[in-house]
């Protein structure tokens, strides 16, 4: 508000000089400035899965790490927990303060080294509190290939449509059976009454079950191992050969042996039939008849 004073009349001051007398209020509080709110930090893509990836090969995904709160964030710490079948190949966030609405990228490796599902976390956080993280899930699977055993002392392997069929193991004494899971490769040697055992790929090759009867057709499920003594027996130990054990006897001539998820097959090649059983042994009984010197079984998807 202005106050203006007039004094002695219209046109006249008092005095010799002018006097004017201003007087200045204000009113109402002040407002203080907002403070910028804190950092705030996500990945994207999240969470991710890579899917399923062959053994041996590898996928890789980048990640966008961004700011969008109010301030910057302090120097940023990126960490990869988990299985060891991912891997951080890039990394544009360590050690930078990420301001409002700037980003930065991790690139992220997957490459399996067997089969199955490996899970692991990504996490972004810095001292100012903040922090990100991403969940990752890939699945390694191993490619299709065919497996045969060569009389002669050798495993052969090729691709599914016969194409690149190369010998892997050699050295072996009169392979017969051949059988194949997700991780191993098996077979028996007739010669030396023995049970081999070697990765997928061939490497490692060594005798896992000795003093067999002239082993022939070998099979396996998720957790045993079984073959068939041409002596007239069926065999069965857990995957790494140990604790063998006769859970069959009084066949004749068995060659082929064959199993689902509930029971268990053989060839008894001297009396031209094919027997039945549970996976323990039990309850053998004959279900095929009249054949012609079976020799090799096999049992197809349910």
């Amino acid at each position: 508000m202005l106050r203006f004073s007039r004094l002695n009349g219209p046109g006249r001051v008092a005095g010799a000089g002018v006097a004017l007398a201003v007087a200045v209020v204000v009113s109402g509080a002040g407002v203080a400035a907002a403070e910028p709110g804190p950092p705030v930090l996500a990945f994207t893509p999240s969470p991710y899965d890579y899917g399923q990836v062959q053994v041996g090969q590898t996928v890789s995904q980048t990640f966008t790490l961004a700011n969008s709160g109010g301030s910057a964030t302090s120097a940023l710490t990126v960490t990869l927990s988990g299985s060891a079948a991912f891997t951080i190949t890039a990394d544009a966030c360590t050690a930078v303060s990420l301001g409002p609405g700037k980003s930065c990228t991790v690139v992220v490796r997957f490459a399996p080294t067997g089969a199955g599902t490996g899970t692991a976390t990504l996490r972004a956080a810095s001292k100012k509190p903040a922090a990100a993280t991403v969940s990752l899930t890939g699945t390694g699977v191993i490619p299709a290939h065919l497996y045969w055993a060569n009389v002669g002392g050798t495993i052969g392997e090729a691709n599914l449509d016969g194409s690149n069929p190369h010998t892997i193991i050699t050295g072996q004494s009169a392979p017969e059976g051949v059988a194949v899971d997700s991780s191993h490769l098996y077979w028996a040697n007739g010669a030396d009454d023995t049970i081999g055992e070697a990765s997928l790929d061939g490497s490692n090759p060594h005798t896992i079950i000795t003093g067999q009867n002239v082993p022939f057709g070998v099979a396996v499920d998720s957790s045993h191992l079984y073959w068939a003594n041409e002596g007239g027996a069926i065999g069965e130990a857990n995957l790494d050969g140990s604790n063998p054990h006769t859970i069959i006897t009084g066949q004749v001539g068995t060659a082929g042996v064959a199993v689902d998820s509930s029971h268990l097959y053989w060839t008894n090649a001297d009396d031209g039939t094919i027997g039945e059983a549970g996976l323990d042994g039990s309850s053998p009984q004959t279900i095929i008849t009249g054949q012609d010197v079976p020799v090799l079984v096999a049992v197809g998807p349910q």
